[in-house]
């Protein structure tokens, strides 16, 4: 029993070893970009209803396409954010940066599309991760051969879209969303008093003393 025991110590140092050769193989292996970007996100924001535009948001980054496709992609995205009322600054007037990743890899009858975007806040706190996908059909060995216009409008708008509705949630939007609620119960209120008050009557002429003319 006693070198059964010390049998099992001397395993143990070994059997440690190789859980934590496991273990740092398993760390060291690529991770898929796409793969990632592709998996699904049940925290998307959902549009408050107000203004996105106090939430002023910059592009500091976008990659992952080849040059042309990405160029045109950001193209169709600038459009469709400002028709969310997005505002779109640099870097030193943005209360938000963001920071983008496009996507295409190979499926069973075509491929998907995919983006990312990594929002974050003044502090370089990331505070919110959309992404979403689109699929493609075709047959091709380069995925991005099956990107065309329509796709990348497609995925730019939804992406906007997207972009928009977490912005307006934004302690800066739903702030200012407050202070003109407020404004405009004020307005409302101003014009019930003025509406409600007594109107003051016109002050009756003053008395004229009479007067006779001279009898002749």
């Amino acid at each position: 029993m006693a070198a059964l025991s010390a049998r099992i110590r001397g395993f143990l140092p070994f059997a440690g070893l190789c859980a934590a050769a496991v273990s740092l193989a398993g760390c060291n292996e690529p991770v898929n970009p796409a793969a990632s970007a592709a998996a699904p996100n049940n925290a998307q924001p959902v549009a408050s209803g107000y203004s996105p535009r106090p939430a002023a948001v910059a592009v500091t980054r976008m990659e992952g396409a080849p040059s042309p496709l990405q160029s045109q992609f950001m193209a169709f995205f600038n459009a469709d954010a400002a028709q969310e009322d997005v505002a779109l600054t640099d870097s030193a007037g943005a209360r938000y940066l963001a920071r983008g990743y496009l996507s295409a890899f190979l499926v069973d009858g075509g491929a998907r599309l995919t983006y990312v975007w990594d929002i974050y806040d003044r502090t370089n706190h990331r505070a919110q991760r959309l992404n979403d996908e689109i699929a493609l059909k075709g047959a091709a060995a380069d995925p991005w051969a099956l990107v065309d216009s329509a796709a990348l409008s497609a995925l730019a708008e939804r992406s906007a879209s997207e972009l928009a509705a977490y912005l307006s949630n934004t302690p800066e939007a739903l702030a200012a969303a407050a202070k003109s609620a407020a404004a405009t119960a004020q307005n409302a209120g101003d014009a019930a008093k003025a509406v409600a008050a007594p109107k003051s009557s016109a002050p009756e002429p003053a008395a004229q003393a009479l007067s006779y003319a001279p009898a002749r």
